[in-house]
């Protein structure tokens, strides 16, 4: 099992990670990362092959897909063999919310040139995709393994919540700043 929760979180946060590198704009957080690990040579050159390919991805996948990626990859570590699954859930149910509540946040407040971003329903999608999606692989998932039958204090799981959450947080909102 953690094989696999291991494969769920950091398959799709590599995938949205490359996708930012490969075709979004290189004024974004993870160039100055790459920068400082001196490795923008290697970026270049894979920048400069993946253009070739650009015409292949529709708009989406280059746009929204990083940002359907980073929730699956959350509810993944929410969701993925947890020993109290109703209330991480509940947690990642209200991440999702919240996230979607963001975007239509930006279609009031926000737009082009704003810190806050973009209104773009497309988002929307990929995040609901992404949540429905990882609620069934982490249902099935819970269905073979019958390892469910600890007691912890819920506080102490609540604390871990949090720290995920924080976590995941930033890990979402780097690409975008800067």
């Amino acid at each position: 099992m953690k094989k696999i929760k291991f494969i769920l979180v950091f398959l799709p946060l590599f995938l949205g990670v490359l996708i930012y590198l490969l075709y979004r704009s290189k004024n974004l957080f993870y160039y100055n990362l790459i920068h400082f690990l001196n490795i923008n040579g290697y970026v270049l050159l894979a920048r400069e092959t993946a253009i070739l390919y650009r015409k292949l991805f529709p708009t989406w996948v280059i746009y929204s897909l990083p940002d359907g990626l980073w929730l699956f990859s959350t509810g993944a570590v929410f969701l993925v063999a947890r020993k109290k699954y109703f209330l991480h859930f509940c947690w990642f149910s209200f991440i999702y919310l919240f996230v979607v509540g963001g975007e239509f946040f930006q279609k009031y407040y926000g737009g082009h040139g704003t810190p806050i971003g973009t209104y773009d329903k497309t988002d929307i999608i990929a995040f609901t995709y992404a949540y429905i999606s990882i609620n069934i692989i982490a249902f099935i998932l819970r269905k073979f393994d019958n390892k469910y039958k600890y007691k912890n204090k819920i506080s102490k799981e609540i604390m871990e919540n949090i720290r995920y959450t924080v976590v995941f947080s930033i890990l979402g909102l780097l690409p975008n700043m800067f």
